[in-house]
């Protein structure tokens, strides 16, 4: 008799041991309720088993079996997933809000087609290039009623000296923000080569924790996670498990051209740092690449492609357009100013044959040009009442030249900041979408894997009642035995 109450009280032993391991877990789970990494865990309990007696089998009472790590992996790749796109819609967005800034006007997008608005600009002249532009050719058309006017020539050199100025303005902003991504890019690889390297310390600490038993290193694989998650945001790379390695996953992206379609970033414990690659020689005008053959690897979303994919695309077009319009402006404004055999050859733009000069960086006006220089006419004469060459100029305003896609300076002008204004257009719209689709799936997971202050209370009180009920037992076994020993006698 005094056996089973002795066998009774190693239950209730066991029994304490579980419920306490119960309380501790709920309390943890609590105090993590912040921790955005944390994924909630629960005490798995379970009969120790029985033994068989004269009078029938009788249990061996409880244990705790292990731990289980609300996860849903699935659901966690695919948070993995959404986590680049809307990191790679968001770099978008932010450059091309940048670039936006560098136009020094807001571009409203109301309605179905961007434009300017007729906001002042922030440096460089009153006015952004399409004012600035349209008063250059109004200047002329004064010159050209009034060209005997120093008045009117000076107002004309004011206006021109305007407009190359915010061309050199804007492109030095254009200039130094593609210079700005770059290196914000290779900021957010050296934070990624250090998060593939952290990724593979930790697959090293988890296999050794679990060599024993697997899926027990629950806060190092919630690091993991995290550390994924943050990589993820910077670039899209793919996760697995690798089989019979203690809990260890490979984190791998695709190739370009090599002989295997993919890369191991991180395999077990060890890992590759990625290496970027910019360059205006090739198209696309940048790489990145992988170890000492310089293995290349496709990014296809996250910061880091985000941003290059603004850079290189639509900011790139507005600064191509830009440049154009320089070039037809020196071009078109020379040629006509050089017309005629009967005067000497000069220019109202610089021109010593550097392509440079024929950019919106480089556009200036000629050195020896001011108001005593610059001619309303190209006759040998310089009769003061002949218009005809500042009236030619004027009329360029309105001419549909080649060189701007059979387009006036305006219009051509306009359809840049248009494209650009449509470029952030369509990017807030998709990155609103996304937004909704990743908040979705971060609720998702946060129903599996996060902590409920409810929940938890509610467990936690749960198994305090189980721990007092045991408690009372041992009492009442403390009591049979007392019986047993000391009055039975």
């Amino acid at each position: 008799m005094a056996g089973n109450i002795i066998g009774e009280l190693a239950n209730a032993s066991k029994a304490l041991t579980a419920h306490r391991f119960g309380v501790t877990t709920a309390g943890n789970n609590m105090a993590n309720v912040n921790n955005p990494d944390y994924a909630r865990q629960r005490v798995v309990i379970g009969e120790d088993g029985f033994v068989q007696t004269v009078g029938g089998p009788r249990g061996l009472g409880v244990e705790v079996q292990g731990f289980e790590h609300m996860r849903d992996a699935v659901l966690d790749r695919e948070v993995l997933r959404e986590t680049s796109l809307n990191a790679s819609l968001t770099a978008q967005q932010s450059a091309l809000a940048k670039a936006e800034s560098s136009l020094g006007q807001e571009i409203t997008r109301s309605g179905d087609s961007p434009f300017i608005d007729g906001a002042t600009a922030n440096g460089g002249g009153s006015g952004g290039i399409a004012e600035t532009l349209n008063n250059f050719f109004n200047a002329f058309h004064s010159l050209s009623a009034n060209p005997g006017s120093d008045a009117e020539k000076e107002s004309l050199l004011q206006k021109a000296d305007i407009l190359t100025e915010k061309l050199n303005v804007t492109a030095e902003r254009f200039s130094d923000l593609h210079e700005d991504i770059g290196l914000q890019v290779r900021t957010d690889l050296g934070s990624a080569n250090q998060m593939i390297e952290e990724i593979a310390r930790l697959n090293s600490e988890i296999a050794r924790a679990e060599s024993n038993r697997a899926g027990q290193a629950l806060s190092l694989r919630d690091q993991r996670q995290g550390v994924l998650e943050d990589l993820s945001e910077i670039m899209q790379v793919k996760v697995e498990e690798i089989p019979d390695s203690s809990g260890q996953v490979r984190v791998y992206v695709p190739t370009v051209g090599g002989d295997s379609p993919q890369l191991d970033l991180v395999e077990r414990g060890r890992f590759q740092s990625i290496a970027f690659i910019d360059s205006t020689a090739s198209n696309p005008n940048y790489k990145f690449v992988v170890g000492d053959n310089q293995v290349q690897i496709d990014i296809k979303s996250g910061s880091v492609e985000g941003a290059l994919t603004a850079r290189d695309g639509v900011i790139a077009e507005y600064r191509r357009g830009l440049d154009g319009l320089a070039k037809e402006l020196v071009t078109q404004i020379n040629g006509l100013y050089n017309e005629g055999t009967a005067v000497s050859n000069t220019n109202f733009f610089a021109d010593t044959g550097d392509a440079a000069e024929f950019t919106a960086a480089g556009i200036k006006l000629a050195a020896d040009l001011n108001s005593g220089t610059l001619r309303t006419t190209n006759h040998a004469d310089q009769n003061l009442g002949d218009n005809s060459l500042t009236l030619a100029i004027a009329e360029l305003d309105d001419d549909r030249l080649a060189g701007l896609g059979n387009r006036d300076f305006a219009t051509f002008y306009r359809s840049i900041v248009t494209d650009l204004g449509e470029g952030v257009a369509k990017v807030d719209a998709r990155l609103e979408d996304e937004t909704i689709v990743f908040e979705m799936l971060k609720q998702q997971q946060d129903a599996v894997s996060g902590v409920s202050l409810d929940e938890e209370m509610t467990d936690m009180m749960k198994y305090q009642r189980a721990f007092e009920a045991t408690g009372k037992l041992i009492r009442a076994i403390d009591e049979m035995l007392d019986v047993i020993v000391n009055r039975l006698v």
